[in-house]
């Protein structure tokens, strides 16, 4: 990150991307850099895994996965990691993408978490292991700390392997990572549906770790649905259930910081992070 921040500083890159808030603070009227900040169309979330690890876990029990949502304090992990560049997920459907609005966050609610782990036969919680990758992204070990910690408030005793991220989705691709683990996704096209189908597919998806049939047939009713109004109701319905029923532990939306040298022209970026260049020149001093 270091090595990042002073290329673009001396003029070696041209593009640096993923920077901290810190990091974009920090160069921030430096000669020959301009900041660029915008919001991301990327989940960060914890992902739960019924087709391998996960299966006679407890967080087969959509209780428990409520109640691990409730108890992460993810408006703190925004404050105190991203100086409040993000904001909570409210579930799988990022903002300006079709349908979202349907729901909202979960909200910081330890008791409520209690609560629902002892009605789930959980009173006294339960252990279970959670990978994270490690420098893959701003903070996300931070991230998945903060997340063992209040995860262990309620009564759930977290094992996190931090492991390279290149294994990392290897094992995520071969589905041979823990009942719990952490990772992100983004979409193109101003719908989730990239996004939804790519981890939630059950077996048919490469990087899936979690299969529901009700929520499969919803992405197959999207997919045979060409009426926008109609997809949207379809998004609107299927957040609403991932609440009831969430296969994930749903975190944040960041706002991402990029430093670009002012010799770059027509650069511009795009919310699911997928760079076109194909307009994009550079001015030889």
């Amino acid at each position: 990150s270091a090595t990042r921040v002073a290329a673009i500083q001396t003029g070696e890159v041209d593009i640096v991307t993923r920077l901290t808030s810190e990091e974009a603070q920090s160069i921030m009227g430096a000669t020959d850099v301009k900041i660029i900040s915008y919001p991301q169309t990327r989940i960060w979330y914890v992902a739960f895994n019924n087709l391998t690890t996960g299966v006679g876990q407890p967080t087969e029990d959509a209780l428990v996965r409520q109640a691990m949502n409730y108890a992460v304090d993810v408006d703190a992990i925004i404050g105190a990691l991203f100086d409040g560049f993000a904001k909570p997920a409210t579930g799988y459907v990022a903002t300006g993408e079709l349908g979202y609005g349907a729901v909202e966050a979960f909200g910081y609610d330890p008791e409520k978490a209690k609560e629902l782990l002892a009605e789930a036969g959980y009173p006294d919680g339960f252990s279970m292991d959670m990978a994270c990758p490690a420098g893959a992204y701003t903070h996300f070990e931070e991230v998945c700390e903060a997340i063992v910690g209040y995860l262990g408030d309620v009564g759930i005793d977290v094992n996190l392997d931090i492991m390279e991220s290149g294994q990392y989705w290897d094992l995520e691709a071969n589905k041979e990572l823990p009942p719990l683990f952490g990772d992100s996704w983004s979409a193109l096209g101003g719908e989730a549906f990239r996004r939804l189908t790519g981890a939630l597919m059950g077996w048919d998806a490469a990087y899936s770790s979690w299969e529901d049939e009700k929520i499969i047939d919803m992405l197959n009713q999207i997919k045979a649905t060409v009426d926008r109004e109609e997809r949207k109701a379809l998004y609107e319905e299927l957040q609403v259930y991932m609440q009831e029923n969430p296969p994930f532990v749903y975190l944040y939306e960041p706002i991402a910081f990029e430093a670009i040298n002012t010799r770059v022209q027509d650069y511009k970026p795009r919310s699911s992070e997928t760079y076109f260049l194909f307009d994009t020149f550079v001015i030889e001093e």
